[in-house]
């Protein structure tokens, strides 16, 4: 059996970081930071993938496959209503 891949959520956005430079200097650079939270369905089994990344470089990787320990750290990331949008994702793929 195939293993099926399914986004639960993704979003990105820009940061702006200060560039000290010279005194008084006004430039700034941004990094686009992603995060991504999906589902592998193996059958019966399925493993939550967490990423947060920087630019191209992964900050944060995580599996997990029980669902309150996922909630749990969702909850340093997420707002509670794209934590609640997860939920109905997840409802609606039957993965609870």
């Amino acid at each position: 059996m195939s293993v099926k891949t399914e986004v639960l959520f993704s979003n990105h956005w820009n940061v702006r970081v200060s560039d000290p430079g010279f005194e008084g200097s006004p430039s700034h650079y941004f990094e686009t930071v992603f995060l991504t939270l999906e589902a592998q369905i193996n059958g019966k089994q399925v493993r939550y993938e967490f990423t947060r990344k920087v630019e191209q470089e992964v900050k944060i990787h995580r599996s997990f496959t029980d669902m309150n320990e996922l909630f749990e750290f969702l909850g340093e990331y997420l707002s509670p209503v794209a934590l609640g949008n997860v939920g109905v994702r997840i409802g609606q793929l039957g993965l609870a």
